[in-house]
């Protein structure tokens, strides 16, 4: 479209427009002779008209001032006031909705609030001041075009338009239906570099109108507190600032230090509230919150104060402003404490053990050649509850082995968190057989309410050469170390370190088996029952069947079909096991036993023999009696296998550890 037929359909829009607002618009209106107006004249005159359709605006009553000179930013005077007061009359050139310059607040002085509002006023009527101006945008300069425009709707006993009620307030004249405490903030806990701790609350419900609260009076009491020995009574040596939110979104802030001091060591501040309007009907949230200093002297914690709404000012829908200091809640202390950021975060430190897959006991292949790297030896979580952020940058975490040395046995260990590796340790010749290994420098932000998984991996030296086949290896966390700060460093958000206090918890992890080749052992169903001798029925003996699991580790191997006490070497049976007594102590087997043990699945029968191949696993069922020479609780845990690399099954074992895993329930034999 070329810029000529551009500016002409604008006029035709502008020409209809026009028309159609005429016919909605007092006769004097139409009394205005367009035919001879300019473009810019046009569009100016159809906003004033559809403003005047709209009814846009919100009156809070009439005026009869009138203006003698221009004013704009700096000036200063009764007539500055009486503008204010002018503009107010509209929701839609209020100089302010609260506080300073809002309706029943003006002012004397001209300032950015007050031109901003002229400037509305200059756009709502665009066409009797800016057009014959030859001006196109607002100034907020109230100079001679804008004075005559305010002067002729004053003169008229008008306001600058339309009806309704003020500030966007509905209703008639309003009061306060009640005003009670929130219940839930009471005897609240202010830490040492805390922000916006909510320490008191009302709940505010308008009765007969919206009301709009433009300020409100705070008191704070130091005396109103069961605990008052501090060696501070300046509110600012505990508050650095005090804040005010309505329904969640703040409508005030100020610093501590501009509360003021009376003669009794009371604390109050009125203060100014911006944007704070409950609806009539609903229930607002007027809260107080204070932020903490961040270096609360020691003599200072655990102190109490007491903080009141003592007022609250108010403006209802008809313009009125009431202060009300005695309805409900209003006027009554709530009492709240000053604490260690640590107590009042309510945080702690927790670690507990993690998978159990890499935890419970394994039976790891090594080489007898190369190393092997990045084997799992714990798993544990970290739980940081409370408030508080936390920053862990250094940990210690205890290895033991059968070897002499744990650097014969490991060359590196290294620390992941949620899957990424974080730390890494290199195993020197100062490690013994029981050694600490500390992680250092790792500084891991930790987020409060969250939960972390750690894994400690290590990477093996070669079997045979290095260590023997069958040395064990267990990596633990241990509560001590975790209360311990120069061994697991850790700070809070306000970069104090954790106390032990703070502190919990420990993980561990079986001892697991390195072996070159060897046999995993674990056990599949159990039960035991009580069996009646047929000779004798005040006799009884005990019957125990059990599932051993058999998984060939590293290479093939060979496992005889037969079961043994202890009193037979582990290396020349395919399992062992003992009879233990109701304290876990290996039970006298002088009476009568038996014992079998069948191949059920899962091998290959290969002679005597069951072979079973590298990652496949056999299952075995061991069946066991025990009759002992004295009556009480007996149980069978199985000890371990043997196992060969012919079908001769015999010249190497595997111990079953922890014992704990691989016992069966007790019975009761009466012999």
């Amino acid at each position: 479209m070329t810029i000529t037929k551009n500016i002409g359909a604008k006029a035709a829009v502008a020409f209809v427009a026009v028309a159609m607002a005429f016919t909605l618009v007092a006769p004097s209106a139409k009394a205005q002779d367009v035919s001879s107006m300019s473009l810019e004249q046009l569009i100016a005159l159809v906003n004033q008209l559809q403003a005047q359709v709209s009814g846009s605006g919100s009156a809070s009553g009439t005026c009869s001032y009138t203006f003698t000179r221009s004013l704009s930013q700096g000036s200063t005077g009764a007539d500055v006031m009486n503008l204010q007061k002018f503009l107010n009359m509209s929701s839609d050139t209020m100089v302010a909705a609260s506080g300073a310059g809002s309706a029943g607040m003006e002012t004397s002085y001209y300032g950015p609030a007050t031109a901003a509002a002229v400037s509305k006023f200059q756009t709502k009527y665009s066409a009797d001041i800016l057009v014959p101006s030859g001006l196109t945008s607002p100034t907020g300069y109230f100079g001679p075009a804008t004075m005559a425009k305010a002067n002729a709707l004053c003169a008229a006993g008008g306001s600058t338009g339309g009806t309704g009620s003020t500030g966007g307030l509905k209703g008639g004249a309003g009061t306060l239906d009640e005003v009670q405490f929130i219940s839930a903030l009471n005897n609240e806990e202010v830490g040492e570099g805390q922000e916006d701790v909510d320490v008191a609350g009302l709940e505010i419900t308008p009765d007969n109108s919206d009301i709009a609260i433009t300020a409100v009076k705070l008191t704070f009491d130091h005396a109103e507190g069961s605990e008052v020995s501090g060696s501070a009574t300046r509110l600012s040596k505990y508050a650095d600032e005090v804040s005010l939110w309505l329904d969640g979104e703040e409508v005030a802030r100020l610093d501590a230090d501009d509360f003021t001091k009376d003669s009794t060591g009371v604390y109050s501040k009125t203060v100014s509230v911006e944007n704070a309007v409950i609806r009539d009907g609903d229930k607002g949230e007027l809260v107080v919150a204070v932020s903490g200093v961040s270096n609360l002297d020691s003599g200072d914690v655990e102190e109490e104060w007491g903080v009141k709404f003592a007022n609250v000012r108010y403006q209802d829908a008809q313009g009125a402003y009431t202060t009300d200091s005695s309805t409900g809640n209003l006027n009554t202390y709530r009492t709240f404490s000053f604490e260690d950021f640590a107590t009042s975060a309510a945080m702690e430190f927790k670690v507990r053990s993690g998978d159990t897959d890499v935890n419970n006991a394994r039976t790891i292949a090594v080489s007898s050649t190369t190393k092997t790297s990045d084997v799992k030896a714990l798993s544990f979580k970290v739980e940081i509850d409370g408030d508080s952020d936390m920053n862990l940058d250094e940990m210690t975490v205890d290895a033991t082995t059968t070897n002499a040395t744990l650097i014969n046995v490991v060359s590196a260990a290294y620390l992941y968190m949620d899957g990424d590796r974080v730390g890494s340790e290199s195993i020197t010749s100062g490690f013994s057989s029981a050694a600490e290994i500390t992680f250092n420098d790792l500084d891991l932000d930790l987020e409060a309410g969250e939960t972390y998984e750690f894994e400690v991996r290590v990477d093996l030296l070669k079997a045979t050469g290095d260590f023997a086949s069958g040395t064990t290896l267990d990596v633990d966390v241990s509560s001590a170390d975790v209360d311990n700060t120069s061994k697991w460093v850790l700070e809070d958000e306000n970069g104090d370190t954790v106390a032990a206090a703070d502190r919990s918890g420990s993980a561990s992890a079986d001892a697991h088996t390195l072996v070159t080749i060897g046999g995993g052992i674990a056990l599949g169903s159990k039960s035991v029952t009580q069996v009646t001798d047929s000779n004798d029925s005040a006799k009884n003996y005990g019957q125990y069947t059990v599932e051993v699991e058999i998984t060939a580790i590293a290479d093939d191997i060979y496992v005889l079909q037969t079961a043994a006490s202890s009193s037979v070497a582990l290396t020349s049976s395919g399992v062992q096991y003992i009879f233990e007594d109701s304290s876990n102590a290996q039970a006298v087997t002088a009476s009568t036993t038996s014992a079998s043990l069948t191949y059920k699945s899962g091998g290959t029968v290969d002679g005597s023999s069951i072979r079973i191949d590298e990652g496949q696993t056999a299952t075995f069922e061991l069946v066991a009696t025990f009759n002992p020479t004295t009556a009480g609780q007996y149980g069978l845990r199985v000890t371990g296998i043997g196992f060969g690399t012919t079908n001769s099954g015999t010249g190497s074992s595997q111990t079953a550890s922890p014992a704990s895993d691989f016992r069966t329930s007790k019975v009761y034999i009466n012999n």
